[in-house]
């Protein structure tokens, strides 16, 4: 997962009750990610339960689904991965 810079949510996704995944313990600095669901036996049609990860590490470890607006009040920055955010403007919080 490289990420280059980290900048605030847009503002678009804090107010609009948008979800993202962030690995605990969430402060200020957390890296707020797009969420992705993966199902734990896809295998099994009859399973649907799924566990929530990073879009820039969809293998890697779980997170936690907070809505942007919580995560943000709490001082996630948005990870800006091609996968996640990586359109946010540089400190206002808005997308390019």
């Amino acid at each position: 997962m490289a990420v280059t810079e980290s900048r605030r949510l847009p503002r678009a996704m804090t107010s609009g009750g948008a979800s993202v995944a962030v690995r605990l313990p969430v402060g200020a600095g957390t890296l707020a990610h797009r969420p992705t669901y993966r199902r734990i036996a896809p295998d099994n049609k009859y399973d649907q339960r799924t566990v929530v990860s990073a879009a820039c590490a969809p293998q890697g470890a779980e997170c936690r689904e907070l809505s942007a607006g919580w995560a943000d009040h709490l001082g996630a920055l948005a990870c800006t991965a091609p996968a996640c955010f990586p359109d946010v403007d540089t400190e206002n919080g808005v997308t390019r």
